[in-house]
């Protein structure tokens, strides 16, 4: 066991203070038509209308009650729009997109099966990143470069606190790529859960879905609230500027060396006030996680419990990300 912790903590100091490399699970859309980004920029909740070839922002589509539909990283190329998109959102977003073609000038694409996506996380993964592909991601969130000899696209993403290279790469050069990538270390999914939950970065289908309102989780989708127009905006904004929302995504810290599990109840006072959708056990941050709780209850320091098989755990609401 003690052998086991110390390897786990060494991938972990790997990946924050040098390169590890990991295969990601993700979906393509591409959106082209001559009037793809008019089309776009009146329906997501980022602002595409003003980005050019070779800029990324995160998004998300929302429905009319300002519930999302499913959130994604948009890639804005030459003549097309690709949508990066997780595989348990990728049908809806699909079909409900092609909903809202009625005579724009317009096209969608299912493209999964021709890419594959590695993430490489670390203070040195630039520099793992260029040793393969003699060029680095920009500095800017989400932007990208174009690798033409392998047909990918190296990306500015961001899954931890640290330096994170996101590389989408054609299917037919997948293979290859992963063997040379077989010199850094490879990241466990656990660990990349860890580091997910440290930088306070909620995932579909585990923090947040369909049921979830958009001003319910932190602003890492790009979430306009007066500029344009688009579904579900008018909720968005009248939540923001007539009202609230009931509930937050925040982050806990766990005073107890075991942790809840995903849907325990929290607890404030004699009070229901949340449920737990995430844990990890940081190295740096110790037992921690993310949580629904209570918009009266969702301050950072405010001391809650959380009603575990174990017993109860004491929690406290903390910032995200997570820091000391």
């Amino acid at each position: 066991m003690a052998a086991l912790v110390a390897a786990a903590r060494s991938e972990y100091d790997t990946a924050l203070t040098g390169a590890g490399w990991a295969e990601a699970d993700t979906r393509v859309l591409r959106v082209g038509g001559r009037e793809r980004i008019q089309w776009l920029h009146k329906l997501i909740t980022a602002d595409i209308e003003h980005l050019n070839a070779g800029q990324g922002t995160r998004g998300a589509l929302l429905d009319a009650k300002g519930h999302f539909v499913a959130d994604f990283t948009a890639l804005v190329e030459a003549q097309s729009v690709l949508l990066l998109v997780d595989p348990l959102a990728k049908d809806e977003l699909l079909n409900t997109l092609r909903r809202y073609i009625i005579r724009e000038k317009v096209e969608l694409f299912d493209e999964s099966d021709a890419w594959g996506l590695f993430t490489l996380i670390g203070a040195d993964s630039d520099e793992a990143v260029e040793k393969i592909f003699h060029a680095r991601a920009p500095e800017a969130p989400f932007n990208f470069v174009p690798v033409e000899r392998d047909g990918a696209k190296l990306i500015h993403s961001a899954r931890a606190r640290v330096r994170s290279t996101d590389i989408l790469i054609s299917a037919i050069s997948r293979e290859r790529i992963r063997s040379t990538l077989d010199a850094t270390l490879q990241l466990t999914v656990e660990l990349l859960e860890v580091l997910r939950i440290e930088a306070g970065l909620p995932r579909w289908g585990i923090d947040f879905d369909s049921n979830t309102l958009a001003l319910e989780i932190p602003d890492v989708l790009s979430v306009r609230v007066d500029q344009g127009c688009y579904v579900g905006q008018e909720v968005v904004a009248r939540i923001v500027h007539r009202g609230h929302v009931n509930r937050h995504l925040r982050g806990l810290k766990f005073e107890a060396p075991t942790l809840p599990a995903r849907g325990d109840t929290i607890w404030h006072n004699s009070n229901q006030v949340g449920s737990i959708t995430s844990v990890a056990s940081s190295p740096t941050f110790g037992a921690i996680g993310l949580g629904y709780v209570r918009r009266e209850v969702a301050e950072p320091g405010t001391r809650l419990r959380v009603a575990s098989r174990g017993g109860e755990i004491s929690a406290v609401v903390a910032k995200l990300p997570f820091d000391k």
